[in-house]
């Protein structure tokens, strides 16, 4: 009798540690819906592969499902996630029947306390027949947003913001140039635009409720859709990241075409603007091509210097060899970050020195 109690109690341990996802006290698992949920909550984070199984049956066949913009969502498997950080739900509300909603707070573990870093997520829980699924917050927390509807961007702004209409038109218009400037075809339908008077509002739209990271804005290529903390109708920059659709796999040709046609610093920038601050880093010795190529260059509130490096390397590929050779380099997935100027060297026959002699001449033109 003895060992079977013993038994009873190692098995009962063994359960709680593998019930990643602990549970505070104000959560009643007792409950039988609330169990259902929190069990189904628990298996997906024991999924070791980043998949959309489990996610409603509507993102079957998309690019990208989850619009978490942290990174570690698209880098780890939910089971990764729940080894490196510590796991705890929250919160848990049901709604009705069949939607309910969580809160996922994570905390990682590092060896010093102090970088310990926090952060808490938060996703939809949809019932289809007798099935759970995952779904994004936007299609629920963007109800707050009013519209306006153009051409080529549909607004949807922040009940905070009163935006001016003929600024919405002609912001527009201005996308109907961007279209000629980067010769692409115009988007399969207009671009929606959530233009957030908080960082909170610009978390619920991506998953998220509070975040050690930090973005201003963030562009959805797939889904067609940009997301800033912003007021100004006109975010040319963001605005060129969805024209080019598919994504770059190299930062400094993705950010920097967009800083080229778009600026920086939510348009407060010019890439001419910034040309003039990048030169005047090279001439004050703060920064030179080399901690430029490797993002070594730190700037307390933005990263104009490293965006105008890259905007300044795209418009010597630009001006060297023209629009559609750049864009054969933009769309080639195997250019990363870390292989650049590698792969632009073997691709143009030029050496690393004279490429990089090049893009300095630009921006000592």
């Amino acid at each position: 009798m003895k060992y079977i109690i013993s038994l009873l109690l190692l098995l009962s341990s063994f359960g709680k540690l593998n019930a990643q996802v602990l549970v505070p006290v104000k959560i009643d698992t007792t409950q039988g819906k609330t169990l259902a949920l929190y069990q189904f909550i628990n298996s997906y984070m024991q999924q070791d592969t980043i998949s959309n199984e489990l996610w409603h049956p509507k993102y079957k066949g998309k690019a990208i499902y989850n619009y978490t913009m942290d990174w570690i969502w698209g880098q780890y498997t939910p089971k990764k996630i729940s080894k490196l950080y510590d796991l705890e739900l929250s919160e848990l509300q049901i709604l009705n029947d069949s939607l309910a909603y969580f809160k996922l707070l994570t905390k990682s573990r590092p060896k010093e306390k102090q970088d310990t870093e926090v952060s808490v997520y938060k996703f939809y829980i949809v019932k289809i027949g007798d099935r759970y699924y995952l779904d994004n917050c936007k299609p629920y927390d963007d109800s707050r947003f009013k519209t306006y509807a153009t051409k080529n961007i549909i607004f949807h702004y922040s009940p905070f913001y009163k935006p001016d209409q003929q600024r919405m038109n002609k912001a527009s218009e201005q996308m109907e140039v961007l279209y000629s400037q980067l010769r692409r075809p115009h988007l399969p339908k207009p671009l929606d635009y959530y233009l957030c008077a908080t960082e909170e509002e610009l978390n619920n739209l991506s998953n998220i409720v509070i975040w050690t990271g930090g973005l201003g804005a963030f562009t959805n290529i797939p889904e067609g859709y940009v997301v800033a903390i912003n007021d100004d109708p006109l975010y040319k920059h963001e605005f060129v990241h969805a024209i080019l659709q598919s994504s770059a796999n190299c930062f400094f040709m993705q950010e920097g075409i967009a800083s080229l046609y778009g600026g920086m610093n939510k348009g407060k920038l010019s890439y001419e603007q910034g040309i003039r601050e990048l030169k005047a880093g090279y001439l004050s010795g703060k920064c030179h091509f080399d901690n430029l190529y490797a993002r070594e260059v730190k700037e307390q509130y933005n990263g104009s210097l490293t965006y105008t490096f890259a905007a300044a390397f795209c418009k010597y590929l630009i001006d060297q060899y023209g629009l559609d050779y750049f864009y054969k380099l933009y769309y080639n997935k195997e250019i990363t970050t870390e292989n650049f100027l590698q792969k632009v060297s073997a691709s143009t026959g030029k050496t690393e020195l004279e490429i990089k002699q090049g893009v300095e001449a630009v921006i000592f033109k």
